[in-house]
């Protein structure tokens, strides 16, 4: 498995990690494995301290990607790792601690959460002075040029960590990271697109667009996770609403509505559905056997007991006393 040439290798992922290693051993083995094998990248652990590192590596069918967290270290790309490669790469790396970068000639000293963009043909070196994790995304330049403004070399290109599609583009990676197994192949070639247009997102390969219903399916899409994952998290608010949600993620409450027209729903049939499986959860649990109905109904975001008990029957078949009482639901 190769981070460097994603289009000829399946969906696959792995995870690597040192601890059960010598000491002795940590650096060496993670060096052959991880950097010589998968990421074509020498690494060296900072003077004075005691080599450590674990993560995980992913690679689909168009785009790659890796989490590694890491004791202080320098990493770098050398002529003869580059001319062993069998594609031409764009990478984007951020991490959670600061990070000195060097390219080209030139240098960049980036805050926690910012991310640079280095291209895989030039040499290029990333020093890290604490422990961090590192996220590293990575797409053949063939795919992502054609996106990009003018065709434009984005190599060294700093991108803030309060940039939009950042965040999206790492939060889609970490939803990808979630699944328990690989994605099919058919599916994996989806993400991959996804995560091209979220990186030429990133580099404002559409600044001039008159509005979100533009933006490129990937981007969509990671919007559309991003929300429905802040939805769950606020789902036992009584308050939440559209214009909340559209006002913390930067869009307007109508391309919310859009995002969700996509799917065949709508922002209140979805917060719905979650707080009605929530609460069938909750009526289920032994845990919760002596909550009162109208508890679990608040607890769930329901301000009116009625208005529950009357849409949790009309999905249910049954009421919310029936299913406490062990009754089965004629459908679900």
């Amino acid at each position: 498995m190769s981070l460097n040439d994603p289009n000829s290798t399946p969906s696959s992922s792995v995870f690597l990690s040192t601890a059960a290693l010598p000491a002795r051993d940590r650096l060496p083995v993670w060096r052959e494995v991880f950097g010589q094998t998968m990421v074509r990248l020498d690494i060296e652990p900072a003077k004075g301290t005691s080599f450590h590192a674990e993560g995980e590596l992913c690679a689909l069918p168009g785009a790659a990607f890796a989490s590694v967290t890491v004791s202080p270290v320098r990493v770098s790309r050398t002529q003869r790792l580059i001319s062993d490669d069998m594609a031409d790469m764009v990478f984007i790396v951020t991490a959670d601690a600061p990070l000195h970068i060097a390219q080209r000639g030139r240098e960049q000293v980036l805050a926690a959460g910012d991310a640079i963009f280095l291209r895989g043909s030039e040499r290029s070196v990333i020093q890290c002075r604490d422990k961090a994790r590192f996220t590293n995304i990575s797409v053949p330049i063939d795919d992502l040029t054609p996106l990009l403004p003018n065709r434009e070399d984005v190599s060294m290109t700093v991108v803030s960590r309060q940039n939009g599609a950042l965040d999206l583009l790492v939060g889609y990676v970490g939803l990808l990271q979630a699944r328990q197994k690989p994605c099919p192949d058919e599916l994996g070639r989806i993400a991959a697109a996804h995560i091209r247009d979220l990186m030429a997102a990133v580099i404002g390969a559409e600044p001039d667009c008159e509005s979100p219903y533009d933006e490129r399916g990937g981007v969509r899409a990671a919007r559309l996770r991003a929300i429905k994952a802040d939805i769950g998290a606020h789902l036992c608010e009584p308050g939440l609403c559209i214009d909340t949600i559209a006002a913390r993620h930067g869009i307007s409450p109508r391309y919310v509505r859009k995002l969700f027209q996509g799917e065949q729903t709508t922002f209140s049939d979805f917060v719905l559905f979650l707080r009605l499986e929530r609460s069938r959860r909750l009526l289920r649990s032994p845990q919760h056997a002596t909550c009162t109905i109208a508890s679990v109904a608040h607890a769930c975001g329901f301000g009116d007991l009625s208005y529950f008990n009357r849409t949790f029957r009309r999905r249910y078949a049954i009421t919310p006393s029936d299913l406490r009482n062990g009754i089965q639901e004629s459908r679900a």
